[in-house]
């Protein structure tokens, strides 16, 4: 009889391990990934949530690149287009003035032949003389008409006329009663001008 009792009291004692070991292996069950990602979701939107767009700050954003785009453009044309005209202007002027050189070369051999052309021949002068002058007057006419199909003009002021320091050079002044002060008594040598460029000033006595 002590036998069969001590057996009915182990049986209680088994079933309590066994349903604590059930319990253990239930808590011990892993956590599937999708219930892991769900709660990583939820403390990542409960710790950062994210923020939401804001179309009229991106919109503001926009049309201010595209004004600062517009100026850098606008600035940079204008740039070429300055470059442009210089580079023109440039090409004209080397154009205009190729001949400067030359041109004032030549006013020397004008200034011979005008100064041949103003002797006065005596009225009974040998007739050799008199076509070596007519020869000496078309050379200075047709010297004038290149002259002037190159844009060389001749700076020619009267007696009267007001100095002008910017085409005229004062060689020396006189006392003059005829003349008023400043103004110009005697035209020695004729000035010249390059389209509009002065070349050679024009030589005067101005009075006192």
């Amino acid at each position: 009889m002590n036998d069969t009792e001590n057996q009915e009291s182990e049986i209680p004692s088994n079933r309590d391990e066994n349903d604590l070991a059930a319990d253990t292996a239930a808590n011990d069950k892993p956590v599937s990934g999708t219930e892991e990602d769900s709660n990583l979701e939820q403390e990542v939107d409960g710790d950062s949530p994210a923020e939401s767009p804001d179309p009229v700050h991106d919109l503001v954003l926009a049309q201010a690149e595209i004004v600062k785009l517009k100026d850098s453009f606008l600035r940079a044309k204008a740039e070429q287009d300055n470059i442009r005209r210089r580079s023109e202007k440039e090409v004209a002027n080397s154009r205009k003035f190729a001949v400067e050189g030359f041109a004032k070369e030549l006013l020397n051999v004008r200034d011979s032949l005008s100064l041949a052309c103003s002797i006065e021949l005596d009225s009974d002068a040998d007739e050799a003389v008199k076509s070596i002058r007519e020869g000496v007057e078309i050379t200075l006419k047709q010297l004038d008409s290149v002259f002037a199909k190159f844009a060389l003009v001749e700076v020619a002021p009267e007696v009267g006329d007001k100095l002008d320091p910017n085409i005229h050079q004062a060689m020396s002044m006189v006392e003059s009663d005829e003349v008023a002060s400043g103004h110009i008594l005697n035209v020695i040598q004729a000035g010249f001008s390059l389209h509009e460029r002065l070349l050679r000033p024009a030589m005067v006595v101005v009075a006192k």
